[in-house]
Order: structure tokens, then sequence, then C-alpha cells
């Protein structure tokens, strides 16, 4: 499969977002907004989507906030309405290699369900990925300083390109959220705000996805 860019969305929960949220924060609302804005950017434009939820059994805490979150059966674990698009697929916890035949042709968002944080710890999360012929990953979600940095430095190890829209992630006041920035940047990750990502591409040769948005920065 050979795309010219994907969205991967982290997280993008209603724990994070909503303001009965467990672990909401003050910044979150403008978070998701830009958030709204690459999905709305993706369906006009073809742009696959992939999609991670944190599931947390009901006994842990989890590893996102001090509070119980994304609780496995909860509001709070459901994923933000605006970021599920017409005929996605949902690929469960299962933590298997198999997948369907043609998948984003058939659908234009896969979802994946995980334990831990790290997508790469999802063994069909981590199939896809592979069976990927370049292009370049867009990150933004929660989790800033865990499951994002986790999946921008699984990328650019794999040989993706990888840009982080700035505007459209939450570190959720944890500590380590700059140090994750310092370790992205030092992995070849372009930052850039949402309204540079969304511009339309001009198709000419020579001119890779990732080129034209750091041109804009």
């Amino acid at each position: 499969m050979k795309f010219e860019r994907l969205i991967l969305d982290v997280e993008t929960q209603k724990d994070f977002f909503d303001p009965d949220g467990a672990a909401y924060t003050s910044e979150a609302n403008l978070v998701a907004d830009n958030i709204y804005r690459l999905f709305a950017w993706a369906r006009n434009n073809q742009v696959p989507v992939m999609s991670t939820v944190l599931r947390v059994r009901r006994d842990r805490i989890g590893p996102l906030a001090r509070v119980p979150h994304c609780v496995e059966g909860s509001r709070g674990e459901q994923k933000l309405e605006r970021t599920i698009l017409p005929n996605c697929i949902n690929l469960g916890l299962r933590n298997v290699t198999d997948l369907p035949e043609d998948l984003f042709d058939r659908h234009p968002q896969v979802v994946f369900e995980k334990r831990s944080t790290d997508i790469f710890a999802h063994s069909r999360a981590e199939r896809l990925i592979t069976e990927l012929e370049g292009g370049t990953f867009i990150l933004c979600g929660a989790g800033l300083a865990r499951g994002i940095v986790e999946a921008a430095v699984g990328l650019r190890t794999r040989g993706f390109s990888v840009v982080l829209a700035s505007d459209a992630v939450l570190g959720l006041n944890d500590p380590l959220a700059q140090m994750a920035c310092l370790r992205m940047e030092a992995k070849g990750v372009v930052f850039a705000p949402t309204e540079k990502i969304i511009v339309p591409v001009p198709r000419r040769r020579g001119a890779p996805f990732r080129a034209a948005v750091e041109s804009r920065r």
C-alpha cells in the first residue's frame, strides 16, 4: 500500500477532550478544534486515517493521568464523535497479525484498541504500518509524552516521514512533554501548525508532502 500522507490520531477520547472527562485540561478545546479541522481535511481529500483508542481495565488507573481514565465501558473511553469517519472499521484489541484485504480501499479510517500507549505493541497496527510504502504520517491527539512520541519515534525508525500537528496535540500536563518534543526533533520529526498542514499541496514532481509542509513553516 502506498499513500503520500496519512493521519495517525492518538487517543482522541472523551476523558481528555470533553469538559466532563476525567483527565480534561483547559487546552483541550482549542486542540480539539484543530483535530476536527484535520479530520475535515482528511475527509475532503481522501487522506486515510489510522486511529488508536486506549482501553484501561476496570481495576487500573491508566498511564496518562493520575485519575482513572479511558476505563473500558465508560463514556470517557469513547472517541470524540467528530473523529469518526463514515464507514470506519474498528479492529479491536485482538493482538494478532491478520488484516482484512484492501483495508484502506474499503475503509477511510482504521481504529485499533490498545491496553498500552505504544501503537507498535499492537501486532495488527504494526503489520499495517509495515505494509505501507513510504509516505508521511501526520500525528495528532493526546499523550504527547507517551503514545505520540512513541508513535513518532517508531515511525521515524521505520523510515517514514512524520509531521506533528503542533497545535492538535495534548500534553496532559505531563512533565516529560518537553523532553518528548526534543526527542522527536532529534529524530527528524517536523512540527507544523494545523493551518500549514491542511492547505492543499500542489501536485508537482519532486515536491513530496513533507517538503511542502516544511516550506510553509
